[in-house]
């Protein structure tokens, strides 16, 4: 069993190699494609070729390919695909002069298209939009202000790309775990010795679905913020368990009497957690999860109770000014 057990991980791994050199080809094959169109358009635009440049660049890249299909580990591929990528920017070097400028801004209405934050994009014209523009006085410095911009727009892309898929995945794990806990709750809510569990597995849906519904827009930088997110997420469950307990705690101290045909939620959990629960109805049990999935979804349905216990009394009911 456990020989049968190795021998599927090694498969996984083994396709999941495969897939990375496949889209590590496929960038190689991509930086390949820009670098040959860029130096296509230098005769037509009458400007002078240089040759050695582009000789050594499209040799490197053809190394890189080479490497590419004997490597052995994802991260040698990631490795080997940003030198192609640092490979391409060279395009910039050899970019028809009378074009530097509308290239560069090409890439910037690009980036801005992917959703890039509107404050990047105007960093970057104020920082290398002087230079584009003195492309016929100051080539050398404006192929140099083009080859940042097409750094950025690397990373960015490898940026976005990332995110969209984190953000996927995130979501799928999420949708799977709420469709899971909710049946499981409504479970534990039928049986009295895990009438507690219901409790915690209810609060754990709503933060779920909470997470689902907040997720953030592409609106931080390449940094580690995406990879610190996925940590975020499982303190967000947490604190909406938390609430979730704490709510229906002081709900059933009675700290807000609420009652719906004279049942108030203390006379819910009462039904429903004692030995044998003929009482607790599905009703009930539907109301036993909607609650807890409520102060899950959201901390802010704690405030009303929060206030009951911590603030003085002249203070109660007050508008915060």
């Amino acid at each position: 069993m456990s020989e049968w057990w190795n021998l599927g991980g090694l498969e996984k791994k083994r396709k999941k190699l495969e897939k990375h050199r496949r889209e590590t080809l496929s960038t190689i094959r991509g930086e390949q494609l820009n670098f040959e169109a860029m130096s296509q358009r230098v005769g037509r635009a009458g400007d002078t070729l240089d040759g050695t440049l582009v000789s050594d660049v499209l040799n490197r890249l053809k190394e890189i390919e080479r490497q590419a299909r004997e490597a052995t580990g994802i991260d040698d591929l990631d490795d080997l695909a940003e030198d192609a990528e640092q490979q391409g920017q060279l395009r910039a070097y050899i970019c028809p002069r009378a074009e530097i400028e509308q290239e560069g801004y090409l890439v910037i209405d690009l980036m801005g298209d992917w959703g890039v934050p509107r404050p990047v994009i105007t960093k970057l014209e104020n920082l290398l939009g002087r230079k584009l523009k003195n492309a016929d006085r100051d080539p050398v410095a404006a192929r140099s202000a083009l080859r940042a911009l097409f750094e950025e727009q690397d990373s960015w892309n490898n940026y976005t790309t990332d995110y969209a898929e984190t953000m996927g995945r995130l979501t799928r794990w999420l949708f799977i775990a709420t469709i899971v806990l909710v049946p499981l709750s409504i479970l534990a809510f039928r049986r009295p010795f895990t009438f507690q569990v219901g409790l915690l597995l209810a609060g754990a849906a709503g933060s779920c679905i909470s997470v689902m519904g907040k997720m953030p827009l592409l609106e931080v930088s390449p940094s580690g913020e995406l990879e610190a997110y996925g940590r975020r997420i499982l303190s967000r469950v947490g604190t909406g368990i938390g609430a979730s307990v704490i709510g229906c705690a002081l709900l059933g101290w009675g700290l807000l009497p609420i009652s719906v045909q004279n049942q108030t939620f203390a006379d819910l959990l009462n039904a429903c957690a004692e030995s044998p629960a003929p009482s607790c109805t599905t009703l009930k049990t539907v109301i036993l999860l909607g609650i807890p999935m409520l102060f899950g979804f959201t901390e802010r349905a704690l405030t009303s109770f929060e206030r009951r216990v911590f603030e003085p009394k002249g203070r109660r009911g007050r508008i915060d000014d």
